[in-house]
């Protein structure tokens, strides 16, 4: 069955993990390599996805050697965004360690650098983690008016 593992906590029941691919359709350079800069999406820029106020954020947590993950600090470094718009708490997590550019109380605009793509807290490679909940309970993210669901391509 193919469920979102996120599903089991209310928050993150839409949750999405998302990972970068080559030209080959490949996301990193080996089969699980250990060195983090061979994973496509380590260091991709991350952008604000609505204007808001930036309510938390975490930036002084390693990146860590896959397979090693931090099971006391699940998030790593990351931020918790209020958009505006939506009315939503929306959350990006993994981010790389020094690379949060904003600050809490910031007002941000949609489309503004907030960070760099990581592998801090409880992950297993690199990859971006993002879900948006209202008072405590995940709602759907679209990208670019879809839905996204388990395995979904964004050109």
């Amino acid at each position: 069955m193919l469920i979102n593992y996120h599903n089991a906590y209310a928050s993150q029941q839409y949750a999405i993990d998302i990972v970068k691919l080559n030209k080959f359709g490949i996301r990193a350079a080996g089969i699980y390599p250990e060195e983090l800069d061979k994973f496509v999406i380590y260091g991709e820029q991350l952008y604000s996805p609505c204007t808001g106020i930036v309510l938390e954020v975490r930036n002084d947590l390693p990146d860590l050697t896959p397979p090693d993950a931090d099971s006391e600090n699940v998030e790593g470094n990351f931020l918790n965004l209020f958009c505006e718009d939506e009315n939503v708490n929306v959350y990006i997590a993994h981010m790389q360690k020094g690379t949060v550019v904003v600050k809490e109380g910031e007002s941000i605009q949609r489309g503004q650098p907030i960070g760099l793509v990581g592998n801090s807290g409880n992950t297993s490679e690199p990859h971006l983690h993002i879900h948006a909940e209202k008072n405590g309970v995940g709602v759907p993210i679209h990208f670019n008016g879809r839905f996204l669901i388990r395995n979904s391509l964004v050109w």
